[in-house]
């Protein structure tokens, strides 16, 4: 990544709702997770804000992944204050999607990546030694990875992608967003159905009171904690469904 796209790939083509509201999500983050984040910076990068040779992302509303934060270091630009987790959020796609309620979808996309970020053993790639010129690589990879639209296969596999665990943290993101002015709906930060999987709303009611009770826990803390029976109960039966329906897909085909 050479020096003049470093001074060029800034900001400067982000229209101020977007920029704002990439500001709003970066404080929001470090609101509801402080003792997660201890610190770090999160980076919220919209969609519009990337070159053209890292892709327009078609086939998702956002992503992360433990090493964004260098791939898109031209692009944080003089907002770069260290390694932290980071996450594209398609701005793009969510303005001809919600164009009416882009905060809320864009806040919600922020949760779903937050939860992910959680979910990591890390909350970055430690990359020392990492050549620019591989790590441009990997860039244009993801970029790719990002613009298909998954196979029918993959998209019948998703549910371990965003199963007990994911439900659980994005339940409390959201539980604590709430607390901080910021309502959101359930199902749009775990699209469960989408997955065949209960409704996230189910999901919340089986957590019971611990989101209350654990709302100034570290969201690493809540996953190492044994979930309530309940949910684990509604976790089991969904998985046990999707499982069932899932083989018996596999050896429709087969």
């Amino acid at each position: 990544m050479n020096q003049r796209r470093r001074q060029n790939a800034t900001w400067a083509n982000v229209d101020s709702p977007v920029a704002n509201l990439c500001a709003q999500a970066e404080a929001l983050c470090q609101r509801i997770a402080p003792r997660d984040l201890a610190g770090l910076p999160v980076y919220v990068v919209p969609q519009s804000a990337l070159p053209p040779d890292l892709g327009t992302a078609e086939a998702c509303d956002g992503y992360t992944t433990p090493s964004l934060d260098l791939y898109l270091r031209d692009a944080i630009g003089l907002a770069w204050r260290g390694r932290g987790p980071c996450m594209v959020i398609n701005d793009l796609v969510l303005l001809d999607e919600a164009p009416d309620d882009l905060e809320t979808y864009f806040l919600a996309t922020v949760l779903h990546e937050l939860t992910h970020v959680f979910e990591r053993p890390a909350l970055y790639r430690e990359r020392p030694n990492a050549e620019p010129a591989w790590l441009m690589f990997e860039a244009l990879l993801l970029a790719h990875v990002v613009a298909e639209p998954p196979s029918s296969e993959e998209a019948r596999a998703s549910p371990p992608h965003h199963g007990q665990r994911f439900i659980r943290a994005a339940l409390h993101l959201r539980h604590r967003a709430a607390a901080a002015g910021v309502c959101i709906g359930p199902a749009l930060v775990c699209p469960n159905r989408q997955y065949g999987l209960s409704h996230a709303n189910v999901y919340r009611a089986a957590l019971g009171d611990e989101p209350i009770r654990l709302a100034d826990a570290r969201i690493r803390d809540v996953l190492a904690s044994p979930p309530p029976a309940e949910f684990s109960r509604l976790w089991a039966d969904d998985l046990a469904h999707w499982l069932s329906h899932h083989v018996s897909e596999k050896e429709k085909i087969a």
